[in-house]
């Protein structure tokens, strides 16, 4: 209790969170008479973490990309195939993200690049601009589910799994992720026009595709495909581990955007440099602060009597999972992901581990949680960057965008009760 009081005391002066993280452990480790080089030598072997620089690769592939045409090509080639289809520009956003997430980690980075095309198309589509920026910043939470993840590598630094097997858990669910969100926007556009348009049809031009116009729609698109391709291909067929996937990839693009399309320019690396240092920088900090206060954890026996706590609430496996998820819903509405994942994990996951929940299921509730977290305020990420680019307040958007959250739960309680759902990828292929 006393450690809860400490660390919820720090949080409310406004600090940043690797600093309330690391001064209570060090309050802790001192009061409590610990060797303080425990404190130090776990500070050092927080972030001698090999599949950390994969983190900071796929920062800077979602830097990148967009500089060097690729985004847009994904798009452009998204937008083709969706106009032989009565589906509506909010569903073509919704596929962009999941597209676009497929060479990005980041649900933020998603909603900017997919968002900033898509929103004022949506707008002149006759959209209501609440809507079109909570269709945008719904997709974009794809962005941490559909593999590459940013919050898979960082649960599977944290948890010891592999993040070859958490990028497959990743992919069924994502696409059904996607399908309810897609499906939630064709409802609200038919039913509830008056909240999604301003009152009038969508404008949208109907094209048939024939095999020649899907053939040369793919051919234009073939640099962002082979990205894509390039990335999870060479994963998933053990040609690279997720850090060299990564830089591989980013060395292509650097090849598709300077010599190829000739979109990117010498600033553009450098700029691109700067926010991934900015990113990761910040990472670095905060996961040393997080595998201190980790440590903390359980040298106070925290996780077993949290998980004897839980326990004595039901003997239900699947009720006690739930509380959980609720619980770490409720925490991902003030805290930012990685900084959940980093403290919530060596919580949560002895306790669902004993339940006989298989860690890299858990990983993907957990993920999904976080994406829930960027569209709840006070702090969800992709709001801000959602309404931002739809010009409009963070309450029109949040307000707009409470069917895309129940639709987030639905699916998560679905994936609660069948987790054959998450795992049936990575057995399939690791026997996981």
């Amino acid at each position: 209790m006393a450690l809860a009081l400490v660390l919820v005391g720090l949080l409310v002066t406004g600090l940043p969170i690797y600093v309330c993280l690391g001064l209570t452990a060090l309050i802790f480790f001192y009061s409590s008479g610990i060797n303080m080089h425990i404190l130090v030598r776990t500070l050092y072997s927080g972030v001698d973490q090999y599949p950390l620089i994969a983190v900071t690769g796929f920062l800077m592939v979602a830097s990148l990309f967009d500089k060097a045409g690729i985004t847009e090509e994904l798009v452009t080639m998204v937008k083709r195939f969706m106009a032989s289809f009565r589906s509506g520009l909010a569903v073509i956003t919704i596929a962009s993200c999941a597209v676009f997430a497929a060479v990005t980690g980041s649900g933020p980075a998603t909603v900017a690049t997919i968002g900033g095309l898509m929103i004022p198309a949506m707008i002149g589509a006759r959209y209501t601009r609440k809507f079109a920026g909570a269709v945008a910043s719904s997709g974009g939470a794809l962005g941490i589910l559909i593999p590459p993840s940013n919050p898979f590598l960082m649960y599977g630094i944290i948890a010891g799994q592999s993040i070859a097997a958490l990028f497959l858990a990743g992919v069924i669910p994502g696409l059904i992720m996607a399908a309810a969100l897609s499906l939630t926007s064709a409802i609200l556009l038919k039913w509830f026009p008056r909240y999604a348009t301003i009152g009038q049809e969508e404008e949208r031009i109907y094209e048939k595709m024939t095999v020649l116009k899907a053939l040369k729609t793919i051919w234009d698109a073939k640099w962002a495909l082979f990205a894509i391709i390039l990335l999870l291909g060479g994963i998933y067929a053990g040609l690279f581990t997720p850090l060299e996937a990564a830089e591989v990839t980013i060395f292509y693009t650097l090849v598709v955007g300077l010599f190829i399309t000739r979109k990117m320019k010498i600033k553009d690396i450098y700029d691109a440099l700067v926010n991934t240092l900015r990113l990761s920088g910040t990472l670095i900090i905060l996961v040393a602060a997080g595998f201190v206060f980790a440590r903390l954890l359980t040298i106070e026996g925290i996780p077993q009597a949290l998980g004897r706590g839980i326990a004595g609430v039901s003997d239900n496996g699947v009720v006690i999972l739930l509380i959980i998820m609720a619980f770490m819903i409720f925490i991902g509405t003030w805290a930012e992901t990685f900084s959940q994942i980093i403290v919530l994990t060596p919580i949560f996951l002895p306790v669902v581990t004993r339940l006989g929940v298989n860690p890299i299921h858990f990983g993907v509730l957990f993920v999904v949680t976080a994406e829930i977290g960027f569209l709840t305020p006070p702090f969800g990420a992709n709001l801000f960057v959602g309404m931002k680019i739809a010009k409009i307040s963070l309450e029109d958007i949040s307000k707009a965008v409470l069917p895309f959250i129940l639709t987030y739960i639905v699916v998560l309680v679905i994936l609660v009760l069948f987790p054959e759902i998450s795992l049936f990828l990575p057995r399939l292929v690791f026997g996981k």
